[in-house]
């Protein structure tokens, strides 16, 4: 068998990725039938077909062996940017990207501050921020798509390997004017009277939540249901109903925008844990280790600031306990 052109091979991934010779063609300025020679050519040389001819508009479809041929087109791509971040890497972290996922619930607190501080310090790297459902983030991660990632609750993969972890508790986030504005504390009981702000069942959390509330021998009044955070704590600001949720990792004790953050101190109430995870074994380039460095850094800071009156701790190590 002979070697696999790279010509042939980008040509292939396009399309795969249009969907059809003619999109690749025009996304590459290629005329179709040398596309088209290039597969063919890819065929014979690897004797074997890769996609399935189909009549009609409908999109190209993958043979086994064309799967086989572009998760190694993928692994090229992953090593040639592993390889072009450790090469940058030796310019004194001049250059470099790091490809990161994290749940929507930190995109407007704590990270941002962080990800801008990080880049004023090292201006030459990027970042690729994938925000998504736990359970999606940690797939990408064993997949490679990400260096590292955030996730809640209690996601367990044998191959990921926690760098950080915390857990959080939770907060009733109570609107300016309600009637339980000014609680020192709330159990779910006093909360049942009044409408809430629910996760839909495509999160995590939601699983909890319902089991927690099933405990309690309530049924919730939802006023809404989602599944982004933001617009949670937004309708909450905008005084329509409560929401469950975690304090700001850098200012467990500040206000929102409109309301405060209420303790939720009921015995069915369980904590969130926090984890920052990374795959385990793989050599991280040294652009992404120093992010995480700093980034744990950070954590432990406004960990030891949400614990004011709590012994310094020691740091904590790269490998889950």
């Amino acid at each position: 068998m002979s070697l696999v052109s790279t010509t042939s091979l980008r040509y292939f991934a396009e399309v795969v990725r249009a969907g059809s010779i003619r999109a690749a063609s025009e996304n590459l300025y290629v005329a179709a039938s040398a596309i088209s020679r290039q597969l063919a050519m890819l065929e014979d040389s690897l004797g074997a077909p890769l996609l399935e001819r189909r009549q009609g508009r409908g999109k190209v479809k993958l043979t086994a062996a064309g799967e086989i041929l572009m998760r190694y087109h993928k692994n090229i791509v992953k090593e040639s940017g592993r390889l072009h971040s450790e090469i940058e890497a030796l310019q004194g972290l001049k250059r470099g990207h790091v490809n990161f996922g994290m749940p929507e619930s930190l995109t407007r607190d704590f990270m941002p501050q962080f990800f801008s501080g990080f880049s004023k310090r090292y201006p030459g790297i990027s970042f690729s921020v994938k925000v998504s459902g736990s359970p999606t983030l940690a797939e990408m991660l064993l997949e490679d798509d990400l260096d590292a990632c955030f996730t809640f609750g209690d996601i367990a993969f044998q191959d990921m390997s926690v760098v950080y972890s915390r857990l959080l508790p939770l907060y009733v986030l109570v609107p300016t004017g309600h009637p339980l504005e000014g609680s020192k504390s709330l159990r779910l009981s006093s909360c049942a009277e009044y409408g809430l702000s629910w996760l839909d069942s495509s999160l995590w959390a939601r699983q909890q939540y319902d089991e927690m509330l099933a405990k309690a021998k309530i049924r919730p009044r939802i006023a809404l249901e989602t599944n982004s955070y933001e617009l949670m704590r937004n309708v909450a600001a905008e005084g329509m109903c409560l929401t469950f949720t975690t304090a700001p990792l850098e200012d467990p004790f500040g206000r929102p925008r409109a309301g405060s953050y209420v303790p939720l101190k009921d015995p069915r109430a369980r904590p969130q844990r926090l984890a920052l995870s990374v795959h385990k074994g793989r050599s991280l380039p040294i652009p992404v280790a120093a992010f995480l460095s700093e980034l744990t850094a950070a954590l432990e800071a406004a960990e030891q600031l949400a614990e004011p009156h709590a012994e310094p701790r020691a740091p904590r190590g790269k490998a889950a306990k």
